[in-house]
């Protein structure tokens, strides 16, 4: 291979039979060496003193050989693709700053980066990428950062499906959806969902209505799922033996027995008719004061004392 830049040259002497093209055998001509000369101050005083080269990004870029040494800052959230790895040649490196969003470094095809198909640099952070000659590796500063960022952010620490309350009517805030995680809002037809939620269906009249959606994002192990758009339904979680089985609210099935007086000492006797049922005028009354239960409290549901949360659910 013509050693056309300093990353070409080789640490055994004998494998350096040209400088750019030239030829610099003991059989070449006295002009090669030169002309090899000449080129090896050009190659020097642009590989070296010039490799280092500043540039701001900001969208979607592929780093090439000529970046070797380069820092490239991300003044958004973007994606670094990398040439491949053999194209690159060992020893190949560059340093990455995520200023102004998460950046992604995606290797070409099936290469890898840390042994992973894909690597985050958190914003604010930075790393530096060397090339190993079929694989790519990095100085573990982004994947600290990452895991700082994990722990300051509590966002970032509830696992993936679990669904959490969030009293943003107290002024709380939602998650965010700029980060490597993202969150759904289980409430239907609302802007927070945009592009994560589809297919929604509400049907039913409250309080038994039934609203659904559909987790649309790739790479989230629930991508593709119909979940319950909670805060829709006004539905709360409860263990069961058979998970995901929705039930409406429900009084026990239940009987009051009647009991009869003959009406001795004041009260009222209830009479049996001939053919030994009560009469069909006999019934209990509605829903009365008492004395330690107060005036009866009725809706159109039973449920128990409440306050009304906006629940969210990490799904990446």
């Amino acid at each position: 291979m013509a050693k056309m830049q300093f990353l070409d040259w080789d640490i055994v002497p004998s494998k350096n039979t040209d400088l750019g093209g030239i030829g610099i055998l003991g059989t070449n001509a006295v002009r090669n060496f030169d002309d090899a000369f000449r080129t090896l101050m050009a190659q020097l005083r642009r590989d070296i003193d010039n490799g280092v080269v500043y540039a701001a990004k900001s969208g979607a870029y592929t780093a090439v050989a000529s970046d070797n040494n380069a820092i490239l800052r991300f003044t958004a959230s973007a994606t670094l693709s990398l040439t491949a790895a053999a194209t690159l040649g060992a020893d190949w490196h560059i340093t990455v700053i995520a200023d102004g969003g998460d950046v992604t470094i995606d290797p070409t095809s099936s290469e890898t980066i840390d042994g992973t198909a894909t690597l985050v640099i958190p914003d604010g952070g930075s790393a530096t990428l060397f090339c190993g000659g079929s694989a790519f590796y990095t100085d573990g500063l982004a994947q600290i950062l990452a895991l700082v960022t994990l722990m300051s952010d509590g966002w970032g620490a509830f696992p993936i499906g679990v669904p959490v309350p969030v009293m943003t009517h107290k002024g709380a805030s939602s998650p965010p959806t700029n980060k490597s995680y993202r969150y759904v809002k289980l409430t239907a037809a609302d802007s927070y969902n945009t592009g994560v939620i589809t297919s929604e269906s509400v049907s039913g009249t409250a309080p038994l209505l039934i609203a659904t959606g559909v987790v649309s994002l790739a790479g989230s192990p629930l991508d593709g799922q119909t979940i319950n758009l909670w805060k829709s339904e006004g539905r709360i979680p409860r263990p069961g033996s058979s998970a995901g089985t929705l039930q409406h609210d429900a009084f026990q099935d239940h009987a009051h027995g009647t009991l009869g007086s003959d009406g001795s000492g004041g009260g009222v006797a209830i009479i049996n008719n001939a053919a030994g049922g009560f009469a069909p005028n006999n019934k209990t009354g509605s829903g009365t004061t008492t004395a330690t239960g107060g005036t009866p409290r009725t809706a159109n549901e039973t449920r128990m004392k409440n306050e009304a949360v906006t629940y969210y659910m990490r799904i990446m």
